[in-house]
């Protein structure tokens, strides 16, 4: 299992942390936001409709029957000029105070279509107080009319700006409410991601610590691997002279720890002689795994293109592939196709006497089996077999060259003994029948 590629966990967990502060301080600026527009809509409720509203009442109490009607009543029963005058000069700035400020407030069309109504009817009712200093049966009764009038059209202003106090209301709620889903949704959202984030990053964690566990357990046994393949070559070196067959057996030996303890699917092991390359030993279901490939192959032939082993014996150095199967440079024409259940493959040159003589290919069912920890310590097993190779051989060398001396020497012995005088044999204490390997 190769280990997963990307950010590290740190990295992972200051991102999701970071996406949850953005996500709580986007979700405190909209109730910020909330606030202000609650704030907002209510000072617009209080301005624009509950002032009007008090205004238009000042007007309506100046205009009502405990003012100017009671002024009217007691005019008609007692005139008098001097009072009338005062009294209605009070309730026209009264009146007209109030009313200007009312103008002053906000206005919609429909409350100016109503506005336009009641002006004209004002400025006559002002205009007939000013007319009061002499108040006549006539004229009170024309002041009483008009203030009735004006007191009715007060009265639909009041009640429009109720009803837009009503509707301001129902849309403000309606904003508040939009507003509190909004920032519902947002707080969801912002668990769901940071809950699906933190299983992103717990599922990664997870993979990346199994993989970790798989690679030390590779490591493990590629270890244990080489501790036998290293006692493997003590006892093959113990054996050189006795065993002719030492290096075969020693190749087989080999193959078999790769697959049994190292992780290995398959292994193998190519010797060069001359131009043509030869698989002489090998461990695994190699009619599963190398269907079709040949055991001596040429190096013209097309499987020679597409054999690691044959690229690292012509290279001199390790070839490795961590995806086999999507690796365009295997896929050659003329040469079999790698199977399913190869994912990686590596092989690694073989030397003796300063010279390659072969490689030991292994094959993997693991993409990026071959990490540089693997490749380190099999690169250290090439190397303790190919110091094995080279003792076995030296070990052998002198084991012929140290035979042919005693062989010469049993042979200059005997000529020595046939050729010499016996008064000479005796004279130099040599008896008769001593032995030559004496």
């Amino acid at each position: 299992m190769s280990a997963p590629s990307g950010p590290s966990i740190r990295a992972r967990l200051l991102l999701v942390l970071g996406l949850a502060l953005a996500l709580v301080t986007a979700s405190a600026l909209l109730g910020w936001w909330q606030s202000r527009q609650a704030a907002r809509i209510a000072q617009s409720l209080y301005d624009d409709r509950l002032v009007p509203v008090d205004l238009l009442r000042d007007i309506e109490q100046v205009l009502g029957a405990h003012q100017l009607g009671t002024l009217l009543i007691s005019q008609a029963q007692e005139a008098d000029g001097a009072r009338m005058s005062v009294a209605s000069q009070r309730v026209i700035d009264s009146s007209r105070q109030a009313w200007t400020r009312y103008l002053a407030t906000h206005m919609t069309p429909p409350e100016l279509a109503l506005i336009a109504r009641v002006q004209p009817q004002l400025d006559q009712l002002w205009a007939a107080l000013a007319q009061a200093g002499e108040p006549t049966p006539e004229l009170l009764r024309e002041i009483n009319q008009r203030r009735l009038a004006v007191m009715r059209l007060v009265d639909e202003l009041m009640a429009f700006q109720l009803s837009q106090a009503r509707i301001d209301t129902e849309r403000a709620q309606e904003a508040a409410t939009d507003a509190a889903r909004l920032g519902l949704l947002l707080v969801l959202l912002s668990a769901a991601v940071c809950g699906v984030l933190v299983c992103l990053v717990w599922a990664r964690y997870d993979e990346e610590r199994r993989a970790g566990d798989a690679s030390r357990l590779r490591l493990q046994q590629l270890y244990i691997a080489l501790s036998k393949t290293n006692q493997l070559i003590v006892r093959r070196e113990a054996q050189a002279v006795a065993d002719e067959h030492a290096e075969q057996h020693l190749f087989q030996d080999i193959c078999r720890i790769c697959v049994e303890t190292g992780h290995a699917r398959f292994a193998s092991v190519v010797l060069i002689e001359g131009d043509a390359f030869e698989r002489v030993a090998e461990s695994g279901p190699g009619d599963r795994l190398i269907p079709g490939a040949p055991r001596r192959w040429s190096r013209e032939s097309p499987f020679a293109r597409a054999s690691m082993a044959t690229r690292a014996i012509i290279g001199g150095v390790h070839q490795v592939s961590n995806h086999a199967v999507q690796d365009p440079t295997l896929v050659v024409s003329g040469a079999p196709v790698i199977p399913p259940g190869v994912e990686a493959m590596a092989a690694f040159p073989l030397h003796r006497g300063g010279e390659i003589i072969g490689a030991l290919s292994v094959l993997a069912g693991e993409e990026g089996f071959f990490d540089p920890q693997v490749l380190g310590l099999m690169d250290e097993m090439a190397g303790d077999l190919s110091f094995a190779l080279e003792y076995l051989q030296r070990e052998r060398d002198q084991a012929i060259a140290l035979h042919e001396a005693r062989e010469a020497l049993r042979h200059y012995r005997s000529d020595s003994q046939i050729t010499a005088p016996a008064s000479f044999r005796a004279s130099a204490g040599e008896s008769p029948d001593a032995s030559p390997e004496h």
